[in-house]
Order: C-alpha cells, then sequence, then structure tokens
C-alpha cells in the first residue's frame, strides 16, 4: 500500500507539474492542436501571414548590417501590412520608403508589385503604399487601448531580407515615449524580436489582430545589437495618419493652444494616474475661448482616456484642423465637465 500511495503520489506531482507548464499556454489563448498534441499559434499566422508584405525600396541611401553577405546601398528593405484589401492600401513605416524613386512590394504568395507611395509621415514613421487591389488579404484592426502590459504579442515582417518571420513576446510597457522630442511618440514596447527589415511589420495579438506597426528597436545606431527592447507604433494612430494621407496627400496635426504638465504625485489620490494639467493657456487661442483655465485637469480627449501631457499633445496633434472640435473631459475645482475646443494648426515639425 505504501509503494501504491507513493506511486499515487508521484503521478499526482507529474500532473500538477505538466498542468502547471500548460496552464500559461491556455490562459494566453494559446490553442491546443489535438492532432499533434502541441499548443500553436499557426491557425492565427496562417490567417495573418497573407497580409503581410515584403517591402523594397530603391534609390534610398541606406546601409543595413548583415550577418551573411554584404551590405547594400540604393536600396532599403522592410516590411508592410495590407489593412485595406479593397482599395490595396499598405502600411508601413516612413523611413523605409522615404525619398525612394521606386517601391517594390512582394506579397506572400510570391507575387512582386509595384507599389505607389501615397505619402509619409515622418513625425509617427509611418507611410501609406498603394498596389493594385486583385486578390488581396487584410489583417483585422485591434483595438490597443485594450493591451496590458504583459499581453502576449507577436511581430511578423522581413528580417535581413530573409523572407517572412515570427517572433513572439509580451508588451513590456505602454504609452512609451520621450525617445525623441521631435517626434509624435506613444510606443507599444514589447521584447519581441525586431531587427533590421522588421520595420513597417505587423504586431498582432494572438486572436490574430494588428495592434502595432514594428518601428524601432533600442540598442546601437547601426543596429547590430538587439537589446529585448522593441517599438511598435499603435494602430489607432497609424490609422489616423493613413486617413489623413489617403483623404489629403498630407498631413496637418492640430492644437489647442495651451501648455500642460503631468499630474503631480499629491494628485494622484484624486484623479489616478491619469490626466494632465493646465499649465497655460494662449492669449486669444480657441482654449481660452472655450473656456479653459490654468489648474484645469484633462481626463480624456474625445472620450479616450489620456495618460499624461505627451498623450494629450500626441492625441490633438491628430486631429486635422478644420473638422469638428475635440471633446474634453474635464476637472475643475471637483467638478467634472465637458467642453468642446476647435483644433487650429500646429506649425510643421
Amino acid at each position: 500500500m505504501c509503494a501504491v500511495g507513493a506511486i499515487a503520489r508521484s503521478a499526482l506531482q507529474i500532473i500538477g507539474f505538466l498542468v502547471g507548464m500548460v496552464a500559461p499556454a491556455w490562459g494566453a489563448g494559446i490553442p491546443l492542436d489535438e492532432t499533434r498534441g502541441v499548443f500553436t499559434l499557426a491557425p492565427v499566422l496562417e490567417a495573418a501571414a497573407p497580409a503581410i508584405v515584403s517591402v523594397v525600396a530603391s534609390g534610398v541611401v541606406r546601409s543595413s548590417v548583415r550577418v551573411v553577405g554584404l551590405p547594400k546601398r540604393g536600396q532599403s528593405e522592410g516590411s508592410g501590412v495590407i489593412v485595406d484589401a479593397a482599395k490595396g492600401h499598405i502600411l508601413t513605416s516612413h523611413h523605409v520608403v522615404n525619398g525612394a524613386t521606386s517601391v517594390a512590394v512582394t506579397l506572400h504568395d510570391g507575387r512582386a508589385l509595384e507599389a505607389k507611395v501615397i505619402g509619409g509621415d515622418v513625425a509617427t514613421d509611418i507611410a501609406v503604399l498603394r498596389i493594385s487591389p486583385a486578390d488581396l488579404t487584410a489583417v483585422p484592426l485591434g483595438d490597443p487601448s485594450t493591451l496590458r502590459v504583459g499581453d502576449f504579442v507577436i511581430a511578423i515582417g522581413n528580417p535581413f531580407g530573409l523572407g517572412q518571420s515570427v517572433t513572439s513576446g509580451i508588451v513590456s510597457a505602454l504609452g512609451r515615449g520621450g525617445l525623441n522630442a521631435e517626434r509624435h511618440e506613444e510606443f507599444i514596447q514589447t521584447d519581441a524580436s525586431i531587427n533590421p527589415g522588421n520595420s513597417g511589420g505587423a504586431l498582432i495579438d494572438t486572436q490574430g489582430r494588428l495592434v502595432g506597426i514594428n518601428a524601432a528597436i533600442y540598442g546601437p545606431p547601426n543596429g547590430a545589437m538587439a537589446m529585448g527592447i522593441s517599438f511598435a507604433v499603435p494602430i489607432d494612430v497609424a490609422r489616423a495618419v493613413m486617413d489623413q494621407l489617403v483623404a489629403y496627400g498630407d498631413i496637418k496635426r492640430g492644437r489647442l493652444g495651451v501648455s500642460a504638465a503631468d499630474l503631480a504625485p499629491a494628485q494622484f489620490a484624486r484623479f489616478g494616474k491619469v490626466g494632465a494639467l493646465i499649465k497655460g493657456v494662449e492669449p486669444g487661442s480657441t482654449a481660452e475661448r472655450a473656456g479653459l483655465s490654468v489648474n484645469d485637469v484633462v481626463l480624456a480627449v474625445n472620450g479616450a482616456q489620456i495618460r499624461n501631457a505627451r498623450e494629450l499633445n500626441n492625441r490633438v496633434s491628430l486631429i486635422r484642423p478644420g473638422g469638428k472640435a475635440v471633446r474634453l473631459s474635464v476637472v475643475r475645482d471637483g467638478r467634472a465637465y465637458t467642453v468642446d475646443v476647435p483644433v487650429t494648426e500646429a506649425q510643421p515639425l
């Protein structure tokens, strides 16, 4: 009986260990392929892969680090994501196609197509391409506002010109900025490997939804050594840029005429770690005419919560001047209210 009991206990320990090993996969939403007996994201990737393209821009003087072979000059290699199959629209990184004399796109099925650059935006590093909309597949768009630190994500792109490749990791930070003061930055930070050639590729969640456009890595300027810190432009930011580029061919940024600062720690108890404090209002600005005042706290822009002053400025800057006024959720002296403020044009970056 003692021997049987010991065997039973050992069996339970083994089962407990195996459950502990596979539980993270279940929790991450990774399905089990019952035929092969393995947890896999292959079905998610097979659905998304046709929307990911390789981008080669000619005429761009650019040298990229490679482990095998010589650096190529006069050619920039990157990735792109089909986001509108009916119109042939592709999102990619501005730095991949900036200044190109021609751009070629290779689809997942091997077709090579000439692409037209609709436009690009240096501040967000987003560009839009258009190809002939013949039998294309687009990736569904996700909602970056629902992401949480620790969520599993997958990067798909064309690293080092090798062809479509997949890496995975987790969301390691949200709203990351301050890397370049002249840029619009509220990156999704991830530890999924992003390498030269991945720029413009897709960051998707485990449901196969596009949540970001891979943009940059943290490391030496030549990109020779990845540090496990990569950045993606949230898809809502990329989509806002795309909508302007497609509709108007250029980007015009909005402003309210206020200066803002992050909340002080003493204010966290009242507002939480969200919101932006109005520190100044320009005389004659639309903000002044709308009644905004110093020490007002802005909590949301058009219903979307903001985390800090940088995010307030970024959200307003993505609104094209001349359209509908922006609706701000504001707290003044403990009283919450909303105010509509017309957006004027900011100076180009």
